[in-house]
């Protein structure tokens, strides 16, 4: 799902990317994220946490729940969070296709 707007996306190169994850993807549900984690806009602490995360190289991919769509109406809407930085990324995450995409506005 994109939900950025405006000339940052209509002016940028973007990839539709497949991903193969072959390692085991730790989960946490919204009682494990931060109480404002839903909030927009964003809070600091929503960035805080995937940035720990991230730094800790706990692991290459994280599943967490989507707060763009309702939990109660979809509960197996998720999002991952990829480090691509951490050590076993290479060797866990391979890309399995790809496409150009471009988005167009209408004035």
């Amino acid at each position: 799902m994109l939900s950025i707007k405006g000339a940052v996306v209509t002016e940028s190169k973007w990839k539709l990317v497949v991903l193969e994850i072959q390692t085991p993807i730790p989960e946490l549900d919204a009682s494990q994220l931060p109480s404002d984690w839903r909030n927009r806009p964003h809070h600091r602490s929503t960035q805080e946490f995937g940035t720990a995360w991230a730094k800790g190289m706990i692991s290459p991919v994280l599943k967490i729940p989507s707060c763009r769509i309702p939990l109660k109406s979809y509960s197996s809407e998720h999002n991952l969070l990829i480090n691509p930085l951490h050590p076993d990324f290479q060797k866990s995450v391979t890309v399995v296709e790809e496409w150009d995409v471009s988005f167009e506005v209408n004035s």
